[in-house]
Order: C-alpha cells, then sequence, then structure tokens
C-alpha cells in the first residue's frame, strides 16, 4: 500500500541533515537557475557568439564537469561527503563571483569560458557526494523518497531562480552572477553549520583495495548500458536551459521575463507533483519508470515543434516536467540498489559522469542543430524527440538485464 505523510511525520521520519540538505539544494539549485538560462542568451545575443560555440563551450564544460564528476564520488567516499561537499560549493561561489567581474569588465570570451568550466567542475563534485550521504542515512525501503524530496528541494530554487533571472538580466547579466555567488556561499553556510559527516572514513581507510577492485564497476556492462541511456536523455532534459532559451527568444519572440516564467512552471510542478510520481514510480520496475519518462520527455519536445506562443510552450514544459518527475529519483534509486555498500560514492560518481556529459554533449549537438535548423523546427525538435524515444526503448530493454531485487521499487523489495 502507498503510504502518505503528513509534513510533520515526514519531517519527524529522515534525519535532520536530510533537511538540511534540502535547504542547501534549494538556495544553490536557486542561483544555478537565476544564471543558466540566460548564460546561452547572453553569450549568443550580447557577445554575438554562434550557437555552435556556445555548444562547444558547454561541450568544454562538460570535459570538466565529468572529470569531477567521477572524483567527486570516489573522493567522497576516502575523504567523506561533507567535506567534498564544502568544497564544491565554496568554489562554485568563488567562481561566479569571479564570473560576474569579468561580465563587468567586459573581459575577452576565453576568460568567460575558463570561469564556466571551473563552475561545471565545482558543481559537479558536489552531486555524487550528496546522493552518496543520503544512500547513507536512508534504509533502501525509503531512498526513492528521499531523492524526490532532494529534487522538490532543486525545483523550489528552479521555481523561484528564473523568475529573478529574467527580472535581474534586464537590468545587468553582472547582477546575475553576483546574485548566484551568494546563493552558493548561503548553501555552503548551511552545510558547513549544521550537516556532519555521514560517512565513517577511517572504517574505509582500514581496507584498501587495489586498482582492479577500485574499477571493478566499469566492468558492470549493464550500469554502463544503463549510464549511456541516462545520457540520451539527459542530454535532451538539457535542451531546455540552452537550446530551446535561444529559441523561444529569437523565433518564437517571447522576452526574458516570460522565458523566466517558463522554467518557473518546470519547478513548480516538481514541487506539486513530485510526490504523486513517487507514489506511481513505486508500483512499477524502476526501469519502467525510466522508460516512461523518456516517452514523456520525447513527447514534451514533439509538442515543441508546433508551439508558435507561450500557451503551447508552457504545456510542453509541463510534459517534459513530468518526464523529469520520473526520470530523477528512478535513476538516483536504481544506482544506489545496485552499488556495492562500500562503493556508493564510486557508482554514484560513474553515474553522474554519463549524466554530466548527457547534461552537456545535449546543447553541443543541441546548438550545432540549432544554427543549421533554426526556422525549420520539425527537424530541429523531431531530432531532439527521436533521441528521447531511443532512451526509452533502451531502459526498457533493461528490464531483462537487472536482477529483480535491484530493479523492483523499495516497496516491493
Amino acid at each position: 500500500m502507498i503510504q502518505t505523510h503528513s509534513i510533520s511525520t515526514l519531517l519527524r521520519k529522515y534525519d535532520r541533515r536530510i533537511w538540511y540538505l534540502f535547504l542547501a539544494r534549494v538556495f544553490t539549485a536557486m542561483g544555478f537557475a537565476i544564471v543558466i538560462p540566460f548564460l546561452s542568451i547572453y553569450l549568443y545575443s550580447e557577445l554575438g557568439v554562434p550557437m555552435k560555440v556556445v555548444g562547444t563551450i558547454f561541450l568544454l564544460a562538460a570535459l570538466s564537469r565529468a572529470t569531477m564528476q567521477l572524483f567527486g564520488g570516489e573522493l567522497s567516499d576516502r575523504h567523506g561527503r561533507r567535506v567534498i561537499m564544502l568544497w564544491a560549493m565554496g568554489g562554485r561561489s568563488v567562481t561566479f563571483l569571479l564570473l560576474a567581474v569579468v561580465i563587468l569588465l567586459e573581459q575577452r570570451l576565453v576568460f568567460i569560458v575558463l570561469a564556466v568550466m571551473l563552475s561545471y567542475g565545482f558543481g559537479a563534485m558536489f552531486m555524487p557526494a550528496a546522493d552518496a550521504m543520503i544512500a547513507d542515512l536512508v534504509p533502501n525501503k525509503d531512498r526513492i523518497e528521499a531523492y524526490g524530496i532532494q529534487r522538490i528541494g532543486l525545483n523550489a530554487g528552479w521555481a523561484i531562480g528564473p523568475a529573478i533571472g529574467g527580472f535581474l538580466a534586464t537590468l545587468s547579466y553582472f547582477w546575475l552572477f553576483f546574485m548566484t555567488a551568494l546563493l552558493f556561499l548561503v548553501g555552503y553556510g548551511i552545510t558547513y553549520f549544521f550537516i556532519r559527516e555521514s560517512h565513517n572514513v577511517r572504517a574505509q581507510v582500514t581496507h584498501r583495495q587495489g586498482i582492479g577492485q577500485r574499477f571493478a564497476v566499469v566492468k558492470n556492462r549493464d550500469f554502463l548500458l544503463f549510464c549511456f541511456y541516462a545520457l540520451l536523455v539527459f542530454s535532451i532534459m538539457t535542451q531546455i536551459v540552452s537550446t530551446l532559451s535561444v529559441y523561444v527568444v529569437s523565433v518564437i519572440g517571447l522576452n526574458k521575463i516570460h522565458l523566466g516564467f517558463l522554467y518557473t512552471i518546470n519547478g513548480v510542478t516538481i514541487i506539486l507533483l513530485q510526490f504523486p510520481g513517487i507514489a506511481l514510480i513505486r508500483r512499477m520496475r524502476l526501469t519502467s519508470a525510466l522508460a516512461l519518462g523518456a516517452l514523456a520527455v520525447s513527447f514534451g519536445y514533439s509538442i515543441i515543434l508546433g508551439a508558435d506562443s507561450f500557451g503551447l510552450l508552457a504545456v510542453a514544459i509541463f510534459v517534459l516536467t513530468i518526464g523529469e518527475i520520473f526520470i530523477t529519483p528512478a535513476g538516483s534509486t536504481l544506482t544506489s540498489n545496485w552499488a556495492p555498500v562500500d562503493e556508493k560514492g564510486r557508482y554514484m560518481g560513474v553515474y553522474g559522469l554519463f549524466q554530466s556529459f548527457g547534461r552537456s554533449f545535449g546543447p553541443f549537438y543541441g546548438g550545432f542543430l540549432l544554427d543549421a535548423f533554426l526556422h525549420k523546427p520539425v527537424i530541429l525538435w523531431g531530432t531532439i524527440a527521436a533521441v528521447g524515444l531511443v532512451s526509452a526503448l533502451g531502459f526498457y530493454s533493461l528490464r531483462w538485464h537487472v536482477a529483480p531485487e535491484t530493479n523492483l521499487s523499495p516497496v516491493e523489495a
């Protein structure tokens, strides 16, 4: 039976660190959401950088993000979750502050590229460490709900951030990046003062692993196949903050404030529907939930290819968001179920590596598609929707390769 919880019951159910981590995610997501939807517009519209170059910048950021995502998980196993999260948020706050100064002084594009790469690198350290901390603190039967709660925190930030960003972008792009730096500093303070370490580093040190054991995860063919399909679906999910932002402003003609409201729809939808989504996920295999989510994302982009107004775009964003509601908690839960008890951070890091490549490879090929088919939406968005369909079929095919105890929802297991 699916259980529902009052807010007070839910608060008592989990370790306080889960809720402080939730709060830290609200502020950091708000900061990131203030700036990232408008970064492509700044480069394309203000600096005159072609979209294929903008996409290449995001691909370079992917190399930084992917490297640090992998090492972030590994380092969190070896040195603790908390210290890695502090390094990540502190480094990102400083980087966005430097980026604000670079933009204020109108420095060369190369400095902006380096700052973006540093920002993505530090950001990538945070996610596997934070997800591993949740796996440390929450029993298997409750993890899908705990990851869903964290997703709500992220999207509370996304619900607020873009609306603020749309307003600040009309004033000065400097304020976008400066405000983001301050919000990451708030997240750092919450982590520093209220979140204790969850991982017994001394116990981990006592049983050193050889190189073969340390990289045994890469021999797990089925897990890597799952990660590849995740790469595909995340490569199209991220199109809404790169390719779509430029398309909406340049082709459909919406202003930046309207664009901000589209992202607010994304955040509010997840806040309202994440728990009902979790209830549905618990009734199906995790691979089926992932396939359903990928189908929804694909269908959302199919709507965009015929959209010519804010209303249709809002419907498309809503459908895309339904896909996110299934994909994000199901993917993290399947990864934590798959990982041996002392390799949670490592598996989260590898999953995050593929996820990061997807998030950054998406703007890369999206930029080329946008330059080539800016006024041919059927080809542009049809291609992106087709990638989602491939990932959906891939996720569904994995149901015959994942052990039942790994693939079944926590309630059934």
